[in-house]
């Protein structure tokens, strides 16, 4: 089967050729792609012309697998699509953090996409561009599974304007947030309780604690490389980006500045005393590394992180082994804005075995294992709890294929094999835990964004240049934040709000919200 690899360098090439500039990234032109080789034998031209060929495109945190692994895969998969919908897939797998920029490049060429995986900061744009198709009548023929599965809640999360646009995933949808990953090693050897810890305050304490006996050692991190502690603490839906949110955890429908909220403000306060006390460390705003990275080099004792069922044994995946101990100091809490989704985009050539591959994504746990942990012997084995691991001798950079750390992405996680660590009934205890908490009563609400672009993209840039040093306390939040709205006022924040609270308005009363 022809790979895509190469039609998306060229795509770029293409494009940036025609509007004269580039972001400064380099990519490799070096493609063993059969169509451009001229190796497509007579065989593989017949496939082609029997069965529709669906190009599924998603990202990957880790290594992307050789272009002869995922081969292998395709045709593993393909063994049960071919009778199943009469079709051929082509896994198109791009590294994260190119992901968003080499898709809006393909949109934009047209280049053919029959199935995307897309975050929710994709999908206001590609929507308001008409990249994407309607999808309600194509999931009424085609994925009577996808709406068993998921259900009209859930289901309600992929519409814009009350229509359906995207495929929601089945996953962890309910978020532990303040919580935090601790030293297993140092909670022990300073008598330190996590599971006890349930304020901002006692977690302060523990700070201070291993601060006093452990002076070099950094204490906190914020979890991910350019992001604040803010991604983890937060009491407000955030109504898809910040800029416009519902207080006191969405239990009222009315659209606040969220900078000038004292939720904010208190969490302004907790970062800033930790930086003064020096838990944080002084280069957090220009560091490259996770804080699970820095903890395994052994020059950190917490980060920030979510809680779910199973987070002890994911993070002590990310951090090579070394235990962790596990706090939570904030509600859990459910919000429309920790979805993935799944789209047809309208330059989809087989826009209904697109919809019937979802379908088998969301019902068929061959297929959900086969594109996610790979083949059995081969990238897993079973163990003697029914859990999978490498095989013997192979890790996550030496196995041919492997999507593990993204299984959640890919339709239906319940479907899904068990990995090594966690309980083998952990699905079951993520569907109890998923009734927890609290859930925003604008859960389903998605913002469409596209009438005040240019206001977001002015505040943006305002936010940007404050966001990291307030954010991780380099800076007093008394003598900057209403410099920062003041900024933020006269690059159009309130015009979002506005345009937020109408469309939110319009959405509480076709959902019969009060």
């Amino acid at each position: 089967m022809r790979r895509k690899i190469l039609s998306v360098l060229l795509t770029a090439a293409v494009l940036l050729g025609l509007i004269g500039c580039g972001n400064g990234s380099t990519v490799d032109t070096g493609s063993d792609s059969k169509a451009e080789s001229g190796n497509v034998n007579t065989e593989a031209d017949s496939k082609q012309k029997e069965y529709a060929q669906l190009v599924v495109a998603f990202r990957t945190a880790g290594a992307i697998p050789t272009e002869q692994a995922i081969d292998t895969i395709e045709e593993e998969i393909n063994k049960i699509t071919r009778d199943e919908i009469g079709a051929e897939v082509e896994l198109m797998i791009i590294a994260n953090g190119s992901y968003v920029s080499q898709m809006n490049l393909m949109l934009t060429g047209d280049e053919q996409i029959d199935v995307l995986g897309a975050s929710r900061s994709m999908m206001p744009t590609i929507y308001a561009a008409e990249q994407i198709r309607p999808l309600q009548e194509l999931l009424d023929e085609y994925g009577q599974g996808i709406k068993e599965v998921l259900g009209e809640d859930l289901l309600s999360c992929g519409a814009f304007h009350n229509e359906l646009y995207a495929i929601p995933i089945k996953c962890d949808s309910a978020c532990g947030y303040g919580t935090f990953a601790l030293r297993t090693d140092l909670c022990k050897k300073y008598n330190i309780d996590a599971e006890s810890i349930d304020t901002y305050e006692e977690l302060t304490e523990v700070f201070q604690t291993i601060k006093d006996n452990e002076p070099e050692m950094t204490i906190v991190g914020s979890g991910s490389a350019g992001q604040s502690f803010l991604q983890y603490s937060i009491t407000w839906d955030n109504l898809s980006d910040n800029y416009g949110v519902l207080e006191n955890h969405g239990q009222e429908l009315t659209v606040t500045n969220l900078f000038e909220s004292d939720g904010y403000k208190e969490y302004l306060r907790v970062i800033r005393d930790w930086y003064v006390r020096g838990f944080i460390s002084n280069d957090i705003t220009s560091s490259t590394e996770s804080s699970a990275t820095i903890m395994k080099a052994g020059n950190l004792f917490a980060y920030a992180t979510a809680n779910k069922p199973g987070i002890k044994t994911q993070e002590e995946s990310n951090t090579g082994g070394i235990e962790v101990e596990i706090c939570q100091v904030l509600p859990t809490f459910t919000v429309t804005g920790n979805i993935w989704q799944w789209t047809i985009p309208t330059s989809s050539k087989y826009p209904e075995e697109a919809m019937q591959f979802l379908n088998l994504m969301y019902t068929n746990a061959d297929v959900l294992n086969l594109i996610t942990y790979g083949i059995e012997g081969q990238d897993y084995v079973v163990k003697e709890d029914g859990t999978i691991y490498y095989p013997d001798g192979l890790g996550a950079t030496t196995v041919p294929y492997s999507m593990q750390g993204m299984n959640w992405s890919f339709g239906n996680e319940f479907n899904g094999h068990v990995w090594y660590g966690n309980a083998p009934d952990i699905w079951e205890q993520t569907a109890e835990w998923n009734k927890t908490g609290l859930v925003s009563e604008a859960y389903g609400f998605v913002f469409d964004s596209g009438s005040v672009a240019n206001e977001k993209a002015a505040v943006q840039n305002i936010y940007d240049q404050y966001r990291m040093s307030l954010e991780c306390g380099l800076v007093d939040y008394e003598e900057v934040l209403d410099e920062m709205n003041e900024k933020l006022y006269a690059a159009g924040l309130q015009t979002i709000i506005d345009e937020k609270q109408k469309q939110l308005d319009e959405w509480a009363e076709s959902n019969s919200k009060n």
